[in-house]
């Protein structure tokens, strides 16, 4: 059975030189926000208005344009909704 080598990518949050913001996607750029947001004990973000706000006003972006970032990394299952306003960050993109 063959195996396939996993690559890890460490990603520091306390840094505007994160490669999630270098990154030419910007949903990443998002996920960078998220991320700080995030409780990471729990791997729970809750994108009430003043989260939204603040990664809207950080990168300069429309309500319409976060919604269809934030569609993207569901989609790619990097978030996962749990309810209304409330997703779980998928614990495989988190390292301790």
């Amino acid at each position: 059975m063959y195996k396939r080598k996993r690559k890890v990518i460490s990603v520091y949050l306390d840094t505007k030189d994160s490669i999630l913001l270098l990154s030419k996607d910007r949903a990443f750029h998002i996920l960078f926000y998220i991320l700080n947001q995030a409780d990471l004990e729990r791997n729970i973000w809750y994108a009430d208005k003043v989260h939204k706000e603040r990664i809207m006003t950080k990168l300069n972006i429309s309500p319409a344009t976060l919604d269809k970032h934030i569609k993207s990394l569901k989609e790619r299952n990097l978030i996962i909704s749990e309810s209304r306003g409330r997703y779980r960050v998928n614990t495989l993109i988190l390292s301790t």
